[in-house]
């Protein structure tokens, strides 16, 4: 027996991480038990991470049955009575709830099934959840309006770890505490890879494979450079995290000239990363990652949708010039802000005005000993004043 299923939670709070979403499921729930008419629930985000587990955790607290499905089995009127008549429409034989579990929404295609699916929900006399990885798909919208969205995340590490070490020590495993540190990372959130991970290779991290679910950088771009619909494009950041996309923006940002041969493309394309950097400006003041949704949305797709024509040529994807000016000066940031803290210290002043400080003492006589300057240091200082003083020496130059 997998034990992705033998240790699947049995109560809501049993679920790995997700905490937000977890108490809104419950809320729900409880709503639901007490016959208070709501929306369908919508559990959307990454594969792996435990949206299907919440969902039998719910019934399983909630003392409800579970009729699963997915969305093509609703196409059609055989399968519509066929799902009724396991209970969908009324409740079980000592008064329990049923809860309807459709799976894969956003696998559906064609119009018909669209239509089945909103029926369904709109008829429903029994709690329904609904299952998609990538809920913003734009032939969901209709079924996006019908639910209450709740988005679940990644799994983060150390609580990953925390449920290998759980399953292991139950099991008997003799493990190397540092292989389940590897296993977690090598899983990428998804909760359900590393169990089996840790079953299959029975924790020794030399047999655990990176599964490569996330495309390397350059199959990223490329990806969304010969995209020719939303989804195509969207996928290449599909589990990203903030970090990561902002990267891939970058690589994007960079390579939008070399792809795309028409300047009112480019132009487009630029602009429709600017409206995502818009969003990711948020998520890094207010801390609400719920945006990265439309940051991913509006770069990727943005981008992708802005070619008039498919471009099949091969194209040489350059690595960002601003990463790699960063890096270049690298070594001078470290030693600035080094030199500006033990000024800082000695002038009793903060350390931007220490940095401030530094063009009008550069000159000083005795100031590397004056400040306990290390070579490099003083090096820094010497070429600062230099450049200052072919400034003012270039200004008295105009002047002339």
């Amino acid at each position: 027996m997998l034990f992705s299923e033998k240790y699947s939670p049995k109560k809501i709070d049993e679920v790995a991480g997700n905490d937000t979403a977890k108490e809104e499921v419950k809320k729900w729930a409880l709503e639901a038990e007490r016959g208070k008419p709501s929306k369908p629930l919508l559990l959307h985000g990454p594969v792996g991470i435990g949206k299907t587990a919440l969902a039998y955790a719910t019934a399983m607290e909630m003392n409800w049955s579970v009729i699963e499905t997915n969305a093509s089995d609703l196409r059609d009127a055989e399968n519509m009575n066929r799902i009724y008549g396991m209970g969908a429409a009324s409740n079980g034989l000592f008064g329990e709830k049923r809860l309807i579990l459709v799976d894969e929404i956003d696998s559906v295609n064609d119009r018909q099934e669209f239509s089945s699916l909103q029926k369904f929900l709109l008829e429903s006399k029994q709690p329904v959840m609904l299952i998609a990885n990538d809920v913003w798909n734009q032939r969901l919208s209709t079924i996006r309006f019908s639910c209450k969205m709740i988005e679940m995340r990644k799994v983060n590490s150390a609580t990953i770890r925390k449920i290998l070490e759980k399953i292991a020590s139950a099991e008997g495993m003799s493990v190397n505490p540092e292989s389940f540190g590897e296993i977690a990372e090598l899983s990428k959130g998804d909760l359900r890879a590393a169990i089996n991970d840790l079953q299959a290779s029975g924790g020794n991290k030399e047999l655990v494979m990176d599964r490569d679910r996330e495309k390397g950088i350059f199959d990223q771009v490329k990806t969304v450079f010969k995209s020719e619909n939303y989804k195509g494009a969207t996928d290449a950041g599909q589990n990203l995290d903030t970090q990561d996309f902002d990267m891939l923006s970058k690589w994007l940002g960079e390579n939008i000239p070399a792809e795309y041969e028409k300047i009112e493309e480019q132009a487009e394309a630029f602009s429709w990363l600017s409206r995502a950097d818009i969003f990711q400006g948020r998520i890094f003041r207010r801390q609400n990652y719920s945006y990265l949704k439309y940051a991913r949305a509006l770069s990727l797709a943005g981008v992708a949708l802005s070619k008039q024509k498919p471009y099949y040529k091969f194209v040489k994807y350059s690595f960002p010039s601003s990463i790699k000016k960063l890096g270049a000066s690298r070594k001078s940031r470290g030693l600035l802000k080094s030199i500006s803290s033990k000024i800082a210290s000695s002038l009793h002043c903060s350390p931007q005005h220490g940095r401030e400080s530094l063009y009008f003492l550069a000159g000083a006589e005795g100031m590397p000993e004056r400040f306990s300057f290390s070579e490099d240091e003083s090096s820094f200082v010497l070429s600062e004043f230099c450049k200052n003083e072919n400034k003012k020496n270039g200004k008295a130059k105009d002047k002339r």
